[in-house]
């Protein structure tokens, strides 16, 4: 992990002097450190995809939320198992963390959003999709006219399993069969390709190997070459595969890239996300 790195994960948009963030992996910590030793804004925006431990274990290490003059607005979906507030609270409370939500100092608002939510943030454009994991997962496209990144960390393919609001044992047999599960399935893949159509960058969920997702597709992930197929698809400039494999050593991440790269239609750009990357949009 000395290239690519192990932290869980976490992007920072910035345009036009609004920072945006993209979940609240372990990848926050170090965001906030990096926002302490710049001029931080006074505003921030926290854009989660779903809250499974991965993607809210940061929250409570970033820095900034002890600032008394930053508003922070955190924008995740409505579930009716429990508010986002509440369940961000009872990660950061006893006996978890000596902590509680009335220690943080900063401004903070919850807003609960669903599929097909439009809204903005400044001089961005925000789209949000259903993506296919368990309990379900939001995906995002962030634009301006300067570019258009879409943010897709945790997915399943669109054809076997239909993830819901419940645990999916795995058999070895496609689990979706009726023709009405099939047509949810069909919807999703093509609401995600709208919100993936032409973007500059798309970052996508790549955790499987093509044998690896064959054993464990119930953990409602992509492989790379199924990340490959919606960017080609989607017909994005960049494809940033994403939330590697913690056991994904860097020269197993080097020849993924190289694979796909390879396999790639013409125009296709294939990389991997590693810590510290910088996505400029250029002329």
């Amino acid at each position: 992990m000395l290239r690519y790195g192990g932290n869980t994960t976490c992007v920072e948009v910035v345009a036009e002097g609004r920072h945006i963030i993209l979940d609240a992996g372990t990848g926050l910590r170090m965001l906030g450190d990096s926002l302490a030793q710049a001029q931080a804004p006074r505003q921030l925006d926290l854009l989660i995809t779903h809250t499974h431990w991965d993607h809210i274990i940061g929250f409570p290490f970033f820095a900034p939320l002890f600032d008394p003059d930053l508003k922070l607005d955190i924008y995740g979906l409505a579930r009716t198992q429990s508010s986002l507030r509440t369940t961000l609270a009872g990660a950061l409370s006893d006996p978890l963390l000596p902590l509680n939500m009335d220690d943080l100092r900063a401004q903070i608002n919850f807003f609960e959003i669903g599929a097909g939510h439009c809204f903005e943030l400044g001089p961005v454009q925000v789209r949000t999709a259903l993506a296919n994991h368990p309990y379900r997962a939001l995906a995002y496209r962030l634009e301006t006219p300067d570019g258009v990144l879409t943010f897709i960390p945790d997915t399943g393919p669109f054809h076997t399993v239909l993830f819901g609001e419940e645990r999916i044992e795995w058999t070895g047999q496609p689990t979706a069969r009726s023709q009405s599960e099939l047509r949810e399935l069909a919807a999703m893949k093509a609401a995600i390709l709208e919100l993936a159509y032409r973007a500059d960058w798309l970052i996508y969920d790549a955790q499987f190997t093509d044998a690896q997702y064959a054993r464990f597709p119930h953990w409602g992930h992509s492989s790379a070459t199924q990340a490959r197929e919606i960017a080609e698809e989607a017909q994005v400039r960049q494809l940033i595969l994403f939330h590697h494999d913690p056991h994904r050593t860097d020269e197993e991440l080097d020849r993924i890239v190289a694979e796909q790269q390879a396999l790639a239609a013409p125009g296709l750009l294939v990389t991997a996300a590693f810590e510290g990357m910088e996505l400029w949009r250029k002329p």
